[in-house]
């Protein structure tokens, strides 16, 4: 009789721990309206230890304690930026970066006939972010642009915390009923749930990591321009910023525009227009050469 029962218990408090799992994914959901309630407590099996608690109001809790914890602040910034010499800036800066203890994420550079233009990111340790910001603003002749941003992400990574704790008490008990099935139907449903379990831990792990690393290292992007790039052209006293080049860009639009304007008509538009046109055009010359009377 024994035997019987204990699948029986075991399948219940899998479906339990399934539902206080999915209650605290909705209590770590971003703050949306809710009401309070107090802690409820998952009722033990008959001749079981009792399971662990899951509070509703986990939110609450977690809401406290992003108040008393440092804060995980992902900081950004964007600098346009007029140098005297775009190569030796791109040297300076990737060793700035070096130097702080970040790197360089990516770099892209265009040649124009005046000088070198390029925009470069790299990361550097958040406590070293204003000190960057500083250096690069010391390499400039001319700051034309800066914008500094951070978001705020310490609410979202104490609730991915509170849902982590919760996963891997689950996650032990999932562990202890999949000891004590008895036979093949009661384990392969606790190791259905306990896989869905471990692998929202490595979501919750991963989405924790990814906030960590976003916090620990701030990003900064720097567009170089030279200043022959920069100087405006001046004729006749009259100051004309890039007119002249602004005009050839856009001649070379228009020359582009007609040139793929007629490869359509030629290849698209003019074959199309003979193959609907054939078919009348021999109609009218076939009615011009029968006689009225209808014979040849």
């Amino acid at each position: 009789m024994g035997r019987t029962k204990m699948p029986v218990r075991l399948m219940v408090g899998v479906l339990l721990l399934a539902a206080a799992g999915c209650a605290v994914r909705r209590a770590a959901a971003p703050a949306e309206p809710f009401a309070v309630e107090a802690p409820r407590e998952v009722a033990p099996l008959a001749g079981e230890e009792a399971p662990i608690a899951y509070e509703a109001g986990a939110d609450v809790q977690a809401a406290g304690r992003a108040a008393t914890v440092e804060r995980l602040v992902i900081r950004t910034a964007d600098l346009d930026l007029i140098v005297p010499d775009t190569e030796e800036a791109l040297d300076q800066i990737q060793a700035l970066a070096e130097e702080l203890g970040g790197y360089v994420v990516s770099l892209n550079a265009y040649q124009y006939e005046e000088g070198l233009k390029a925009t470069v990111t790299f990361r550097v340790p958040a406590e070293s972010f204003d000190v960057a910001l500083d250096r690069l603003r010391d390499l400039a002749t001319t700051v034309r642009q800066e914008s500094v941003s951070g978001q705020d992400v310490t609410e979202e990574y104490v609730d991915l915390e509170a849902r982590l704790r919760h996963l891997r008490a689950k996650e032990e008990q999932l562990l202890e009923f999949l000891d004590r099935a008895e036979d093949t139907e009661a384990v392969m449903q606790v190791y259905a749930e306990l896989s869905r379990t471990q692998e929202e831990i490595e979501v919750v792990r991963g989405r924790m990591q990814y906030l960590e690393n976003q916090a620990a290292l701030a990003t900064i992007t720097v567009t170089l321009t030279p200043d022959e790039l920069a100087q405006p052209l001046e004729v006749g006293g009259w100051n004309l910023p890039g007119t002249i080049r602004n005009a050839v860009e856009t001649l070379l639009n228009v020359l582009e525009f007609v040139v793929k304007a007629s490869i359509y008509l030629l290849v698209v538009v003019l074959p199309t227009l003979i193959i609907i046109a054939a078919p009348v055009v021999a109609l009218v010359f076939l009615i011009r050469w029968v006689p009225r009377g209808g014979r040849l």
